[in-house]
């Protein structure tokens, strides 16, 4: 019984905390190629950030070109549609996942648990056996 309790206890841990690291998973800003109004038209990002030519970082939800210019939703907290010609644009980047950073962090958290775990027993002078 008590293996049992232990058992639904790990699952229930364990599932949450997957699912919290896949959707966190560690991301990037990688530039647009030129041109940008076709690399846009064929990836369709839902979400870039603009530098603009004051140095402005502006970052826009669902861009779309029309023209000479992006048009997307201004994050924040009142959302605003707004039009940037490209001319005034000096970096246009899309955010993609960081693969070989989130493996990294998926590796690396549990065996850094792991490792706090055995330097614990190791100064205690062993572990309590916890399965009956």
């Amino acid at each position: 019984m008590n293996r049992v309790r232990r058992s639904v206890f790990a699952r229930s841990f364990v599932l949450p905390l997957a699912l919290l690291l896949w959707l966190s998973a560690c991301q990037k800003w990688v530039p647009l190629e030129p041109p940008v109004a076709q690399a846009m038209a064929q990836e369709e990002p839902g979400t870039v950030r603009v530098t603009l030519e004051d140095s402005t970082k502006m970052v826009l939800q669902r861009p779309r070109v029309s023209g000479d210019s992006l048009i997307a939703v201004e994050d924040g907290k009142e959302p605003a549609t707004v039009a940037l010609s490209f001319e005034d644009m000096v970096r246009i980047e899309e955010r993609k996942a960081n693969v070989l950073a989130t493996v990294g962090l998926v590796i690396g958290i549990p065996f850094l648990a792991l490792f706090a775990l055995a330097a614990g027993c190791a100064a205690a002078g062993g572990c309590i056996e916890i399965w009956d």
